[in-house]
């Protein structure tokens, strides 16, 4: 007699699924609702999550994961592997790893390494355009939907929901008692400056924006600010800086670019009231967090790969090359040249009046 399927017989042998994560902070946050809808799908599974060790404590508190593996992949542990990134390197280390079925998207040659090849809806092209007489190549997509529908896919493939949901990071509460201690020293609320851009310098608004956004903010609000930034970016978070300190006072600035580890800038960005921020990794933490945040697009496009929270808000001005997704600009930079201060200033007065009085997380 075949038992039933809520038997224990059945279910003493979970499913054991592997997740391979991507390895950006961006792509992680965006394939957080994937994974949900992998937990809903499957609630009794045993789901490991495979990530570069840089990006493990993105997973750690998750409770819709079981296990977070930083290491090679052992042989023949795992029935079912879902395979985030498109490369070619991570199909192959889930095929060699013994997983009898791997899904994953086709390109970079390795439709064979995988037993469910779903087609890419996403593929970009490239066409030739021609700005202020200079010829360039920018990436063009036929569809246009956030990325995150992207990783719902594969969890629709296999029969779940592929519904978004607002992608959320867990982190534990007072896990860092300095910092902890650190924050909770003064009255003021932090609000949080991010300038910089690993991808490139197309994605950056000019410092000295942001800087007038800081002094029109701090004009109207008693608040203090927290300076964000990768290594790479601890010269423009410098100038931030050394331009607030003047204009406002010592006690007002904190400048902790290139000084976090990744579950550090986590603590820092929730905590924040508010953030104003370039298209970057911590702008996917901080919404993924629930900081309220005003994010600034030039190059990039928000439908793609902006923030989806309810307090998030997107200052954007199109022009006749945007979005065209490259690292340095060709031309004169007018997809940042053409948003003000005044715009950004707006959207954060706005945001701050809605969340002022909740503290902004949800």
């Amino acid at each position: 007699m075949k038992p039933s399927e809520q038997s224990a017989i059945v279910n003493t042998h979970p499913k054991r699924i592997l997740v391979r994560a991507t390895n950006w902070i961006g792509d992680t946050v965006m394939t957080l609702p994937a994974v949900q809808r992998l937990r809903e799908l499957e609630p009794d599974a045993h789901l490991t999550v495979a990530s570069p060790e840089k990006l493990a404590d993105l997973w750690r508190h998750n409770p819709h994961v079981n296990d977070v593996l930083t290491g090679p992949l052992p042989r023949r542990q795992f029935d079912l592997a879902i395979i985030f990134p498109n490369s070619f390197r991570s199909a192959w280390e889930c095929y060699t790893a013994g997983i009898p079925r791997r899904v994953g998207f086709t390109g970079h040659w390795r439709r064979a390494l995988l037993t469910d090849a779903l087609p890419d809806p996403e593929q970009s092209r490239y066409e030739k355009l021609t700005v202020a007489g200079k010829q360039f190549e920018r990436k063009i997509f036929p569809v246009i939907r956030h990325q995150s529908h992207r990783y719902l896919d594969l969890i629709g493939h296999l029969g779940g929901n592929r519904t978004h949901c607002p992608p959320k990071l867990w982190i534990a509460a007072g896990e860092i008692p300095a910092l902890t201690k650190f924050l909770h020293e003064g009255s003021r609320p932090f609000f949080g400056i991010n300038a910089g851009a690993e991808y490139g310098p197309a994605k950056r608004w000019p410092a000295e924006n942001f800087i007038s956004v800081a002094k029109n903010i701090s004009a109207e609000v008693a608040c203090r600010w927290l300076i964000f930034g990768g290594p790479g970016d601890t010269a423009i978070a410098g100038q931030i800086e050394t331009d607030l300190r003047t204009a406002l006072d010592d006690r007002s600035v904190v400048n902790v670019a290139g000084k976090t580890n990744l579950l550090e800038l986590c603590q820092l960005l929730k905590f924040c009231r508010l953030l104003i921020t370039n298209d970057t990794g911590p702008m996917h933490l901080a919404d993924a967090l629930g900081t309220p945040l005003v994010a600034i697009f030039g190059s990039t496009s928000a439908p793609l790969t902006g923030p989806t929270g309810k307090h998030s808000r997107v200052v954007n001005v199109p022009v006749e090359c945007n979005p065209c997704f490259l690292r340095e600009c060709p031309v004169d930079f007018r997809c940042m040249q053409a948003i003000s201060v005044d715009q950004v200033t707006a959207a954060a007065r706005q945001l701050w009046t809605e969340t002022e009085k909740t503290h902004g997380h949800i």
